[in-house]
């Protein structure tokens, strides 16, 4: 599934399946055992994950979150469990404060927190472009879930 705006996206589903089917508990280990993205462009794993596409930045995230993130096609974004679970809006007001790494560190401490399904066609597409508007995009949902729970949307 690659979205029809840009066709070059990575199937990240795919990656998904990958990683859960494909991998040895391992090579998953050695995954989830990365400090900070760039540690993974030393782990045989995540070459076999990428499986001969040239590694990048845009990878790096994906690898960096693959382990703590699981998939359900019919999700809800990332920030609106992020409300639903009270993580406090601090937290996500480092992550889009934060430069690279620590920005990806904070996420997956998130993700490791409140263990979401999301649908990883979105999901893989906000971490693909992040930047200030994927960060600013995680802060509305969040804000925009946190009040309709409530009760007080207008």
């Amino acid at each position: 599934m690659t979205s029809s705006i840009h066709p070059d996206l990575p199937d990240f589903v795919a990656l998904k399946k990958r990683f859960d089917d494909e991998m040895t508990a391992g090579q998953k280990a050695e995954l989830r055992r990365a400090a900070q993205p760039e540690d993974l462009m030393l782990k045989p794993a995540f070459y076999r994950l990428l499986r001969g596409k040239k590694q990048n930045s845009q990878y790096l995230r994906i690898a960096f979150l693959l382990p703590w993130v699981e998939h359900q096609s019919t999700a809800t974004h990332f920030g609106i469990q992020c409300a639903k679970a009270k993580v406090n809006e601090i937290r996500l007001f480092q992550i889009a404060r934060s430069d690279d790494p620590a920005d990806m560190i904070q996420l997956r401490r998130v993700a490791m927190q409140i263990k979401p399904d999301v649908d990883w066609v979105r999901f893989g597409n906000m971490l693909w472009f992040w930047g200030p508007l994927a960060k600013r995009d995680l802060i509305e949902n969040y804000y925009l879930a946190q009040y309709s729970v409530k009760g007080t949307s207008e």
